[in-house]
């Protein structure tokens, strides 16, 4: 059936619709009435070479099953040579990496045992390969791993998006486009300028509609255009913004000098490429430049929670740095991303987390996260960590403890409420006096929440997939461990029956062999007289039976056998009769 007005839907329903969708990882267009497939760019891809093919033996392809994380029973599998595996470690060896990847042979390469071996050496490269998330999300892996759906050239279909934006306005010019200065594979940044504005350089950005997307177009239409409304001193502007039925266009200032947070940490200019820009090691912030900088996100964060726009993006490559006399201003942006169903860099993290429920959940551990990038200088990768470094000044050791260790598991996560309310964000004195505003009708308060409701449940559904298949990994391991326990057991039991059976037929063959001597065996020593017995009673009445008879005399027949010896015997001469007679 074709949903074709919402509002004739209950709210219930429409979100187990939309659940029902996100399972099968589609996207409901409702105003074309078109199904697409949309998928989550950020979901960790597993990889593991099941088996080798030799073809017409000449060269051996490695089969490699591949699944999403979040979805272990929907995989698939792809084949590749060793030749296209070091075609990809040229393109990662371009960035500046060394991966692990088994060397070359020219003869020999077809024996079974070395094809053995190499698959082991390409498997932990794959492992390698997958472990780090700034290299597992760029787009030669993932065209790699998953050809059918990253095979798009995305960076023309961006340009041509863009092309045909800037035909209906005249008035906009690009410069140049901006190369692989973005992490997402789906985004295409021009640098553009406005010939009847004085607004300077902007960065024009292109973004495609995610996975959940939850809007109608006409809604998505007005809700874009409140965008450039917006303002607020810790918050980037938006001069443009312009949505069609694939996407969003947003312009924005151009920090070439500062360029983001991450650009500022990490030392490096804003035009370059993205992997290669943050390899470098990351320098941290003073107690002081923590203070002024969380405090500016806290007060963004907590404007757009009480005007009702969730935001669920926040890391330190959309925080511009706009630096001034009066000193740096950090400023938060990219708000268009929850609006086209984008998921978040950190989803990952928010579904292995589990108390992860919403999208202020989401701002107040995103903003642990920033807070422990600019203070230790290295990205957090897993969901909490109790390893905070001794460096780390004593209050930001205090409310990273209250979001990324493992006590909010336990306790909660605090609100950002409380958080701007800690002593060590005090307000600092500034000369940014923008008025904030954001209006936003009944109607648009509605559409957000309903997009909200669906991304926070399909957050949940997917925290409780991974519960289920951690449990079931659970159970099957340690079904397996017992088994493999049985089966230790059952040869320790074999092993040490035969070891037993083995001792005891030896002993009882010693007990049977004579002492070997240098000389011949010595005659029998006579037998003594045997003692007089006496008579035996009678048997008494009621058929009593009589005692065993003693062992000695069974010890006095052993004794005898053992020292038996045929020379001691006369011979007989025989007198053979057995045969016929003729």
């Amino acid at each position: 059936a074709v949903i074709t007005s919402r509002e004739s839907f209950k709210l219930s329903y429409y979100n187990e619709y939309k659940s029902y969708l996100r399972c099968h990882l589609l996207m409901f267009d409702e105003a074309s009435s078109a199904v697409s497939l949309i998928i989550d760019d950020t979901q960790p891809l597993r990889a593991v070479i099941t088996s080798t093919d030799n073809t017409s033996g000449s060269y051996t392809t490695y089969n490699i099953r591949v699944h999403r994380a979040s979805n272990t029973d929907a995989s698939w599998v792809v084949s590749h040579r060793y030749s296209d595996f070091a075609e990809l470690n040229t393109v990662v060896g371009s960035w500046g990496l060394e991966l692990p990847l088994p060397g070359k042979k020219l003869f020999g390469n077809m024996s079974r045992a070395f094809v053995e071996d190499r698959k082991r050496g390409l498997q932990t490269y794959l492992d390698v390969l997958l472990q780090n998330p700034a290299i597992a999300e760029t787009l030669p892996v993932k065209k790699f791993l998953d050809p059918n759906h990253y095979d798009d050239n995305f960076a023309e279909e961006a340009l041509r998006q863009t092309s045909m934006l800037l035909r209906t306005e005249p008035h906009w010019k690009m410069i140049e486009p901006l190369k692989d200065i973005g992490g997402r594979i789906k985004k295409g940044f021009f640098l553009v300028n406005c010939e009847t504005e004085v607004v300077g350089k902007q960065v024009l950005v292109w973004s495609e509609i995610g996975p959940y997307y939850s809007f109608t177009a006409k809604e998505m239409s007005s809700v874009t255009k409140l965008l450039t409304t917006i303002q607020h001193p810790y918050i980037t502007p938006m001069t443009m913004a312009v949505f069609n039925q694939n996407g969003v266009h947003v312009s924005r200032p151009f920090h070439g000098g500062s360029g983001s947070l991450r650009d500022y940490l990490c030392g490096v200019k804003v035009k370059g490429s993205y992997i290669k820009k943050y390899m470098n090691k990351r320098r941290t912030l003073s107690e002081r430049e923590i203070a002024t900088a969380g405090r500016h996100i806290l007060e963004a964060l907590v404007f757009l929670q009480d005007r009702g726009l969730p935001y669920g993006h926040l890391h330190t490559g959309n925080i511009m740095v706009d630096t001034t006399s009066n000193g740096n201003f950090y400023k938060i942006s990219d708000l268009e991303n929850f609006l086209l169903g984008l998921p978040s860099r950190y989803r990952n993290l928010h579904v292995q987390h589990g108390k992860i429920k919403t999208t202020r959940d989401a701002d107040v551990y995103n903003f642990g996260v920033v807070l422990y990038e600019m203070s230790t200088g290295v990205e957090l990768q897993t969901p909490t960590t109790d390893l905070i470094p001794g460096t780390v000044p004593g209050p930001v050791r205090t409310i990273l403890e209250s979001i990324v260790s493992s006590i909010p598991l336990k306790e909660g996560l605090p609100s950002l409420d409380e958080l701007i309310s800690d002593i060590f964000f005090t307000p600092t004195p500034t000369t940014n006096h923008v008025q904030p505003v954001l209006k936003l009708s009944a109607k648009h308060k509605q559409a957000i929440s309903i997009a909200a409701t669906f991304y926070e449940t399909a957050l949940t559904a997917e925290h409780k997939a991974l519960t289920t298949s951690r449990r079931q990994a659970c159970v099957g391991g340690s079904k397996t461990e017992k088994r493999k326990r049985s089966k230790k057991v059952g040869r320790e039991n074999s092993v040490n029956s035969s070891k037993n059976n083995s001792v005891s037929l030896d002993r009882s063959s010693a007990s049977f062999k004579s002492t070997p001597t240098s000389g011949p065996p010595a005659p029998p020593a006579p037998a003594a007289p045997p003692a007089p017995v006496a008579p035996a009673p009678p048997p008494a009445s009621g058929g009593a039976t009589q005692p065993p008879p003693s062992n000695s005399g069974n010890s006095a027949l052993l004794s005898s056998i053992c020292s038996f010896s045929n020379s001691n015997l006369k011979k007989v001469q025989t007198n053979d009769r057995s045969g016929p007679k003729i």
